[in-house]
């Protein structure tokens, strides 16, 4: 079989960098809004915005371009689960149906994976979040 070509990684190694991306997080919990803003503030041309349940991020999703998400999953109202479900097929505009979704959870059962992956997560990190690992999968599925 022929190998498979790792896709190249388009952004900075050295350096926390976006290249002008624009991260939706979606988080419930104000700490963990606080922790992740903390983190990114200081990466270079990277902006934020927050949603405090998967209702939210549709919202957000509609008005304002994103060109990724950081989900949590267990959130009132609307979950990530739902939130995550509800993206995929259309929910937020059909420009957001591929849109790449990271999923944040301090849950690491096979089955909680199984699940988000089957809904259309592209990937997902444990809390709390290492900032390595995190600017490497975002730029992965950004690149």
């Amino acid at each position: 079989a022929p190998e498979k070509v790792k896709p190249q990684n388009l952004f900075p190694e050295d350096s926390y960098d976006l290249l002008g991306k624009h991260v939706l997080i979606v988080e419930d919990n104000p700490m963990n809004q606080m922790v992740m803003k903390m983190m990114m503030k200081k990466w270079l041309n990277t902006s934020l915005s927050f949603a405090n349940n998967g209702t939210e991020s549709l919202e957000a999703l509609k008005n304002n371009p994103v060109d990724l998400i950081l989900m949590d999953l267990q959130m009132p109202v609307m979950d990530g689960y739902e939130a995550t479900e509800a993206i995929r097929n259309g929910h937020a505009g059909n420009s957001n149906i591929l849109i790449p979704i990271i999923v944040l959870t301090a849950d690491i059962m096979e089955s909680t994976r199984d699940r988000i992956m089957k809904l259309g997560a592209d990937d997902y990190m444990t809390k709390p979040v290492d900032q390595k690992l995190l600017y490497q999968k975002i730029t992965a599925l950004l690149s």
